[in-house]
């Protein structure tokens, strides 16, 4: 399908994690409707892209990317005042930084149950006609009720009658219809509210762009329905780079593509066609994972024992061949059996104890068959990546940009450059490879997004303050430019956008709180305003809550000026 976007167009936008900006009409946290005031001040200011990071069902976790459906959409974010429900939150000022989504989502649904109960025949009607649509809901809602029952407690811990997802649908809709229809009823509401802020924003000449995690939480009810799709041994991550001596797990277990083509792709295929209800583009979370995914032992704590999934392997007659016993090379743990007579080398074998004592001979031999299949690897990773994407793009008409940051392999760069895929440029990280210096603007990839900064990464104004020397960023992003040094924490962050969005990306899309002009808080405090530390417990992230309330913020004459000038001269309005 083509894009209905003119998407060629330099465009500038805000990114969002909607809980966090609250509005006079919000309960508690922001919702639905607080991107209304939004969309007034983005078109106010000529952005033309609203971004959101996943507003996916996290049941009793955090973490919009370890949801417990691929489709449901958090009950959080129904809008009460959109239903004429008259609750307030207790207080008019922002208080505390801090939302507690759990305390909120339970208070939303007592009154959602109420008014549910208010007009109860009419509600399981409209519930019943939502479920007609949309199958996906049938075996969420059952999930739902029966994660509600057992607290959270993963579905392989359920008694044995509900861990069978069919046998469980129906004992659920015939024994709990009412509460089951309930939670149909409150997908109804998100999808008609979410569905509306499209149109609206359509309306205004703003483009709403989601996020679609590439993997899904191991308690959720796309794994507890459909198992076969997933590699349930094992657990998705990151071999270990300079960010992480150890790599990193998620926990999150890994896609079994051959399953997945066999079914001919029909869970992306549906889940893409749900989002497109909603968005105008939308992020491809991890797109590296679409080619080959690092995948280890669901049971280890660090990802130094796993391995690029797919993979063809060694062969077991491939050692004999050269002399070495591979039972001999598992034992001294450089190797491991993945499939019966494959094996994989682990991440630096080179480094540990078991090579380096094996005679020099030996190791001669063993190295290079480490390397033996690398070419063919890559060429299969490359295609079997690029006919997930071409799939992708069949299936919806919404616009595909891939975060493709972290250490991206050349093959996989070249493919992303060929298929002309927007990618993702983060500034302090967009660096020559041959000097390392901060590279200029005119020489940053056309097909992609220029940001600051992101959700998982530290404020533009901490990495300014705190990370890395001080005297290059001045040298490059002010004196190179004939600006005078800056003098105020304002000005800093006006040379940083002025860079950022004068960049030749197509899109610049900022995270909203490096907007925030005169908000000395977040300018002084920064660490206190990120959404994501990576790798920290669930409960101390995805909590953050503006300081200050959108219909207020969107009031600053002065920033708006600022904002408006830095966009127009851009020419990105």
């Amino acid at each position: 399908m083509g894009s209905l976007i003119p998407i060629k167009q330099r465009r500038a936008g805000v990114l969002v994690s909607l809980s966090s900006i609250v509005s006079r009409h919000s309960f508690e946290c922001g919702d639905i409707y607080s991107l209304y005031p939004l969309c007034d001040w983005a078109k106010d200011i000529g952005f033309s892209i609203i971004q959101l990071l996943p507003l996916n069902d996290t049941g009793y976790g955090y973490s919009p990317y370890s949801a417990i459906s691929a489709f449901a959409i958090d009950p959080l974010y129904i809008s009460l005042y959109k239903l004429g429900l008259p609750y307030k939150s207790r207080k008019n000022q922002i208080v505390n930084l801090q939302n507690n989504p759990i305390r909120v989502r339970d208070l939303k649904i007592k009154y959602l149950r109420e008014f549910y109960l208010s007009h109860q025949k009419e509600a399981m009607r409209d519930a019943l006609n939502f479920l007609e649509k949309q199958p996906w809901c049938y075996s969420y809602v059952s999930f739902r009720v029966l994660y509600e029952t057992y607290e959270g407690k993963n579905w392989w811990e359920w008694p044995k009658e509900f861990q069978d997802p069919y046998n469980a649908k129906d004992k659920v809709f015939t024994e709990q219809r009412e509460e089951a229809l309930f939670w149909v009823y409150l997908q109804k509401i998100a999808f008609d509210q979410l569905n509306a802020v499209k149109l609206h924003l359509e309306d205004n000449g703003i483009f709403l762009k989601g996020d679609m995690p590439i993997l899904t939480a191991r308690n959720s009810c796309d794994v507890w329905e459909h198992p076969e799709n997933f590699l349930l041994d094992l657990q998705a991550g990151a071999p270990p780079d300079h960010f992480s001596q150890t790599g990193q797990t998620w926990g999150f277990p890994v896609l079994n593509w051959d399953v997945l083509q066999k079914n001919h792709y029909s869970w992306w295929k549906d889940r893409l066609l749900y989002l497109e209800n909603f968005f105008h583009l939308y992020r491809i979370d991890h797109v590296i994972g679409m080619y080959r995914i690092w995948a280890i032992p669901k049971e280890h704590r660090t990802a130094l024992k796993g391995w690029f999934h797919p993979q063809f392997g060694i062969e077991t007659n491939e050692f004999l061949k050269i002399g070495i016993d591979p039972n001999e090379m598992e034992k001294r743990g450089l190797i491991h059996e993945f499939k019966p007579n494959h094996y994989i080398f682990y991440w630096d074998f080179w480094k540990e104890e078991g090579y380096q004592s094996l005679p020099e001979e030996m190791k001669a031999n063993l190295f290079p068959l480490s390397q033996l299949h690398i070419n063919e690897e890559e060429k299969h990773w490359k295609e079997s990546g690029e006919t997930i994407l071409e799939i992708f793009e069949s299936f919806s008409s919404m616009v595909p940009c891939a975060e493709d940051l972290g250490s991206v392999p050349t093959f996989i760069r070249d493919s992303l450059f060929e298929r002309q895929m927007i990618g993702i440029d983060v500034v302090r990280w967009t660096k020559s490879f041959t000097t390392g210096d901060y590279i200029e603007e005119d020489h940053y990839r056309e097909n992609a997004i220029s940001v600051l900064s992101t959700h998982d990464t530290s404020l533009v104004m901490e990495w300014w303050n705190r990370e890395g020397e001080l005297e290059p960023k001045l040298q490059f992003f002010f004196d190179r430019l004939e600006k005078p040094r800056p003098e105020s924490e304002d000005q800093i962050l006006e040379g940083l956008l002025d860079f950022v969005f004068q960049t030749k990306s197509v899109f610049s899309i900022q995270l909203f709180q490096d907007l925030a002009f005169g908000v000395s808080d977040v300018l002084l405090n920064p660490e206190k305003h990120r959404i994501n530390y990576p790798g920290t417990p669930d409960h101390s992230n995805w909590t953050y809550r503006f300081p200050i309330l959108i219909e207020d913020y969107a009031e600053d004459f002065k920033r708006n000026f600022t904002l408006r000038k830095l966009v127009h001269s851009s020419g990105r309005n």
